[in-house]
């Protein structure tokens, strides 16, 4: 698995390639965590270049979507078929804004803060 960051208008977008699982998925946590640590509660999770992700990396999603909002902001989900697939099975797809772009998850952050 590989983490790159990066921003697009201030929100942090948190990019993972590769698969993600128990073995790895704290490196996911860390991320997520250090931007809202950091006062950017706002931030999106681009999920699109995986190829496997388990129940660990869910968990980890949902801390940081609860950790998010306890900060008073926002974690969308940028996914592919398979991300789609295992949070909509799970139910996790009425939890969590998913996307099929990043641009698509920049817009809906900004309709959701009440931004144009």
């Amino acid at each position: 698995m590989q983490i790159l960051r990066k921003a697009i208008e201030e929100t942090p977008i948190i990019e993972v390639h590769g698969q993600i699982d128990l073995s790895n998925c704290d490196k996911l946590h860390d991320a997520i965590s250090k931007e809202i640590n950091s006062g950017r509660p706002n931030l999106i999770i681009n999920l699109n270049k995986i190829n496997y992700i388990d129940s660990a990396c869910l968990g980890v999603l949902l801390g940081g979507f609860d950790k998010a909002r306890s900060r008073g902001g926002l974690l969308a989900i940028v996914g592919n078929p398979l991300v789609d697939r295992v949070l909509t099975l799970t139910g996790l797809t009425r939890i969590f804004p998913f996307h099929d772009s990043v641009a698509d998850a920049l817009a809906g952050l900004k309709k959701e803060r009440g931004g144009t």
